[in-house]
C-alpha cells in the first residue's frame, strides 16, 4: 500500500517511529479505544476541523498510540478499509498528520483522555475530530 509507504516515510523524516504491537495488543487496544471514544456520550468533548488539528499540535503526551481503524470495527463504521486494526507506538515529535487521512486513524495517549481521529471524512464532513474524555480512565 503505497500511501501507508509513503505516511511510514512521512513519519521517519520528522523523527517518528512506528512500532507495531502484536494482533493480541491490537485487538486490546482497539476494543478498549472503542468502548471510550465509539459511544455517545456526555463526558466526551469533540473538537472538529481545524480547531482539533490545533489541540492536537499542542499535546505533550510521549506515551501515544497509533491504531489504524477498520471497518471490522462495528462500534465505529466509519471506516472503509477492511484490513484488521493495528495499533503502534508512536515515538517522537506531535507533527501534522492530516495529509495522510485516507488511512484512516486515531492517535491517543495510553491513558486515553483523549484521542484525534482522522478519516475520510476530514475536511468536507467537518473531521479531523479530537475528543477529550472527561470522564473516568
Amino acid at each position: 500500500m503505497k500511501q501507508l509507504d509513503d505516511f511510514r516515510s512521512y513519519l521517519m523524516d520528522n523523527g517518528v517511529t512506528l512500532l507495531e504491537l502484536s494482533r493480541k495488543e491490537s485487538f486490546a487496544i482497539a476494543k478498549r479505544w472503542t468502548s471510550v471514544f465509539a459511544v455517545r456520550s456526555s463526558r466526551l468533548r469533540e473538537t472538529v476541523g481545524l480547531k482539533a488539528i490545533d489541540k492536537w499540535m499542542c499535546t505533550t503526551d510521549d506515551q501515544l498510540i497509533l491504531l489504524f481503524l477498520s471497518a471490522r470495527v462495528t462500534a465505529f463504521p466509519i471506516s472503509d478499509n477492511s484490513r484488521p486494526c493495528t495499533a503502534n507506538r508512536y515515538i517522537g515529535p506531535i507533527i501534522d498528520l492530516s495529509a495522510y487521512n485516507e488511512l484512516e486513524f486515531a492517535v491517543f495517549p495510553e491513558s486515553y483522555e483523549w484521542t484525534l481521529v482522522h478519516t475520510h471524512e476530514d475536511g468536507a464532513l467537518g473531521g479531523p475530530y479530537f475528543i477529550r474524555n472527561d470522564g473516568p480512565q
